[in-house]
């Protein structure tokens, strides 16, 4: 089997190398060859993950697990310092409604990270420049100058190593016009793609004009994972992506350069494609050991569950009874109590009175949409968008 490297032996830009302006923005895109199939699977494991069920608690822990690796990998290419279970607590403690006092910027940093990633809908398209800047503001708050955050750049820049410059990005009197120009394709044409395209062209260009003095990677990132979860990939919140992407960063760097320097997006988008596909099959294979329509249930219960899920309310012991056939309301009951030991329900009441759901999703959600609030001076239009998110896994 020929490996990345092989594959993208020829992947060699010579540096620097200068981003070319794209007003109006009117990509030329090819794909690989595999590239159908890929993304047919990626459709196809998304869905499974939508029809697995588990407990609370399971549920929990790989969504902060999934959280904590993609923000320590996108962070860390950054500079950001913290080993990945200090990132795993931080996201398990912000889940869990828990302050942390005078942070500092590595911690307030990842903090940041799982505010803005919790609440996809709420940065759904259509986008604007207001809007990526309001991103890159909730990011950079604590992280940046105050001045900095969500503040498009007004200087020349070039991204440099050891003193050598490889990268020139878009001259500031141009980012606005720029920058602009991508956010109109992405709102009018980009959803002609497949969302796996249309996320890497958008990501490649906005690192490419690098709007902001600093924090260009994260803000593009964020926006890129919002972008898949919501124009087609639900589920992709729980796999570890960026850890696939950006674990060859040589590779990740060549390949953007080399994109700016050809305009040929098939290369990137065969190598990001092939690391979500990675991510998913992880995914899918991790909860799938997990799902508790997988274990030695009952077909009843089984039912049950199914239905509770779809429900997204509270339920009552008469009501459960009428989606199964040809068993009692004692019985009915019984794996209505197993379900809830399992952490599969959660209840409320006693007696006859008692009832049943499938658990909220994030019932901590309020900490964190309130964080959002207050980086964006109590615009509560965060809430608003909160409170309109299905509450059910």
């Amino acid at each position: 089997m020929i490996n990345k490297q092989q594959r993208f032996a020829h992947v060699q830009p010579t540096y620097p190398v200068h981003h070319k302006r794209k007003v109006p923005f009117s990509p030329k895109i090819s794909v690989p060859a595999t590239f159908p199939s890929q993304a047919l699977e990626i459709r196809r494991l998304d869905n499974e993950l939508d029809r697995f069920i588990l407990s609370e608690q399971d549920y929990l822990t790989i969504v902060i697990d999934a959280f904590a690796s993609n923000i320590h990998y996108s962070t860390k290419i950054e500079g950001n310092p913290l080993p990945f279970e200090e990132v795993r607590r931080l996201t398990r403690d912000s889940f869990e409604g828990k302050a942390t006092d005078n942070p500092g910027w590595p911690s307030q940093e990842i903090i940041n990270h799982v505010a803005s990633w919790q609440v996809p809908e709420y940065f759904g398209l259509p986008w604007s420049i207001e809007k990526v800047k309001r991103v890159h503001k909730i990011l950079m708050d604590g992280v940046l100058p105050e001045d900095q955050q969500g503040t498009l750049r007004d200087h020349p820049s070039q991204i440099e190593d050891a003193g050598v410059a490889y990268f020139f990005p878009a001259p500031p009197q141009y980012i606005g016009e720029e920058l602009g120009a991508l956010v109109d394709w992405t709102n009018d044409q980009a959803g002609a793609f497949d969302p796996v395209v249309a996320a890497t062209v958008f990501f490649h260009e906005f690192e490419s004009i690098h709007p902001f003095s600093n924090g260009n990677g994260r803000a593009g990132r964020t926006l890129f994972h919002v972008y898949l979860q919501n124009m087609g990939l639900p589920n992709a919140h729980l796999c570890r992506i960026e850890q696939q992407i950006l674990s060859d960063p040589n590779m990740y760097y060549s390949l953007l350069a080399w994109t700016d320097q050809t305009g040929s997006y098939t290369e990137l988008i065969e190598y990001i494609t092939e690391a979500i596909l990675a991510a998913y099959r992880s995914a899918v294979s991790q909860l799938g050991s997990m799902n508790l329509l997988g274990r030695d249930l009952d077909e009843n219960a089984k039912r049950i569950l199914i239905r509770a899920k779809r429900q997204h309310e509270w339920f009552t012991l008469a009501q459960a009874s009428s989606w199964v056939q040809g068993i009692t309301e004692q019985t009915v009951r019984k794996h209505l109590n197993h379900l809830t030991t399992l952490g599969a329900l959660e209840k409320q009441g006693r007696t006859r009175a008692t009832k049943f759901r499938f658990p909220m999703r994030f019932p901590q959600l309020t900490a964190l949409t309130s964080t959002l609030q207050t980086t964006l001076g109590g615009d509560n239009s965060i809430q608003t968008a909160a409170a309109t998110l299905p509450q059910t896994r």
